[in-house]
């Protein structure tokens, strides 16, 4: 009786040793589906009390997936892991605030009798507590806020000083600007991520429910005209561009649908009730995000529209599902008709890999360079970089580009298009300009290269090559 005791006891304390271990998807980012085949998976993975737990390793993860009421295969292979997120590219914040009638009432929900009592400044009092926090991490930020309309104060970067400069002190909005158009502003959050690399989270605070301009006016919103943005609107944006939304709602009047919105994305919804429970919540939204594991997958191909991913733990049977849609061509979901055009991006890549390749054979170099593709007027199509900064000076329309140390051109301050190539402490290579960066036809005011990233200066493609890959 005593050793059927003790294998019972043993089997309860297995029993709860795996149950120690539970598992969410964060998120799911497959914005280059059509190109590279991969999705990314964001999955945390906690303890009983919630605390997140390192040292796994992409054996300990099993990933299937299906389409919309389908059965789950057989495990899909994971082609790339990384133990805390994706850092290459650091953390991206967009920090969404509720500029609204009632942001300025009191924490309780009564008239303020102070400009630093309201939920408007509490708000921005988190959101500098949150900035500071970041230090002087690879990690950026943006912020925006929202009532009627949506406005972007500052668009994301690790500039510190000027967020918290544009966070500044608010005020009530006049009648026409106090309404909350909190779908609509989601859907723009997620638009203004969408030239970002790496893993983005938009962190957003609101005391209300959706308050639509046209729907309680009659009158066409400034923006949108006659258009009213549902839920499935936000979500979808969300869903399309990778990002993952964590919600804070202050106050007792919450809107119904946001949770559905944030946990479909693989994000949470904060209820808070006072200023003591506000207190580092945001920072706890980014020491979660610090500790996901990313794992990449291809998916099977099924031709639905959405696609179920299922995440297990291979020694326990916790599992963390998400949809997502599927099909995307170049970061849109993708109709049957333009199913050919998805199975064209693929082979596309590849042709314009083995034309950069063939570059960087007949260049044959092992140190880092710009590879300068159909140089206009001549000219050297490779150059080394040099150790110090190395500068891109585009040339008027249909003018060559100069590419040289930083000493042989002159007055390059004076120019915002200039672009400055450097090596950082990291050993990671670095390219910022004033105005006019553009890699990999996207939009930056500074970024970390890639072998292989594409750099447009003037009327010319720079390639650029770390040496080692």
């Amino acid at each position: 009786m005593k050793n059927i005791s003790f294998l019972i006891l043993l089997t309860l304390l297995f029993a709860a040793v795996l149950g120690a271990q539970d598992i969410a998807l964060s998120g799911v980012d497959a914005r280059m589906i059509a190109v590279t085949g991969t999705v990314n998976l964001y999955t945390v993975v906690t303890d009983d009390e919630g605390r997140p737990i390192e040292g796994f390793i992409s054996g300990d993860f099993i990933v299937r997936d299906a389409e919309i009421g389908g059965e789950f295969g057989e495990p899909l292979p994971v082609v790339s892991f990384s133990p805390a997120g994706d850092r290459r590219d650091g953390l991206v914040f967009m920090m969404l605030i509720d500029d609204s009638g009632s942001m300025y009432d009191g924490p309780d929900g009564t008239p303020s009798p102070s400009p630093d009592r309201t939920r408007a400044a509490l708000a921005r009092r988190e959101a500098r507590r949150f900035l500071d926090e970041l230090g002087t991490s690879m990690d950026r930020a943006g912020l925006a806020v929202f009532g009627t309309r949506y406005r972007v104060s500052a668009g994301p970067r690790t500039d510190r000083a000027t967020l918290i400069d544009r966070l500044g002190v608010s005020s009530p909005p006049e009648s026409e600007e106090a309404y909350t158009e909190l779908y609509a502003a989601i859907e723009e959050a997620a638009g203004t991520l969408s030239d970002q690399k790496g893993r983005r989270i938009v962190i957003l605070f609101s005391d209300g429910e959706n308050y639509p301009y046209h729907e309680r006016t009659g009158r066409p919103h400034p923006d949108y005209g006659e258009a009213v943005h549902g839920p499935q609107d936000a979500l979808e944006a969300l869903q399309q561009e990778g990002v993952t939304l964590y919600a804070v709602r202050f106050g007792n009047r919450r809107d119904a649908e946001l949770a559905g919105i944030a946990q479909s994305t693989g994000g949470i919804v904060f209820d808070v009730n006072g200023e003591e429970e506000l207190s580092g919540l945001y920072a706890s939204i980014r020491q979660r995000v610090l500790r996901e594991y990313r794992l990449g997958y291809r998916p099977r191909p099924t031709g639905a529209a959405e696609t179920r991913v299922r995440v297990e733990l291979a020694q326990g049977p916790r599992t963390a599902e998400l949809t997502y849609p599927s099909g995307f061509v170049f970061g849109a979901p993708s109709s049957r008709n333009q199913a050919l055009l998805s199975l064209l991006a693929i082979p596309f890549a590849v042709l314009i890999a083995w034309i950069l390749s063939r570059i960087r054979a007949a260049a044959a170099t092992d140190t880092p360079s710009l590879d300068r593709l159909r140089p206009i007027g001549g000219g050297s199509a490779t150059v080394a970089l040099s150790a110090g900064r190395t500068v891109i000076s585009p040339g008027l329309s249909g003018a060559a580009t100069t590419i040289a140390p930083e000493g042989d051109i002159p007055s390059v301050g004076e120019t915002g298009g200039t672009i400055i190539v450097e090596k950082g402490k990291d050993g990671r290579w670095r390219a910022s300009a004033r105005e006019g960066l553009v890699v990999n036809n996207k939009s930056f005011e500074h970024t970390v290269l890639e072998s292989g990233d594409v750099i447009k200066a003037g009327d010319e493609l720079i390639v650029f090559d770390d040496g080692e890959n």
